[in-house]
């Protein structure tokens, strides 16, 4: 496996995280459209913010943007303890 795709759309890099464990979905849920529109104004961000001095983003979107992502690092660290707990079970 590629462990580093060369590809700043996250949306894309989201969807090789969710592959390896469903859990990590949990974090930038795509139920409402304003949950969507947010994690897009996300994707946007990763490139446009940082080349453009016109990029905006709301305070409300900022903050759900923050939460969300204190969840996804949450979940991360969930899923790897789980595996490297596997992984310590099976070398005993």
């Amino acid at each position: 496996m590629n462990y580093a795709p060369p590809s700043h759309n996250i949306k894309f890099l989201r969807s090789l995280a969710e592959e390896q464990d469903r859990r990590l979905a949990e974090a930038f849920p795509r139920d409402q459209h304003r949950e969507r529109a947010w994690f897009n104004t996300l994707n946007e961000a990763y490139v446009k913010a940082r080349y453009s001095k016109h990029f905006e983003i709301s305070e409300e979107a900022l903050t759900w943007l923050g939460e969300r992502t204190a969840l996804l690092h949450q979940l991360v660290k969930d899923v790897c303890e789980e595996h490297l707990a596997r992984l310590e079970k099976r070398a005993a």
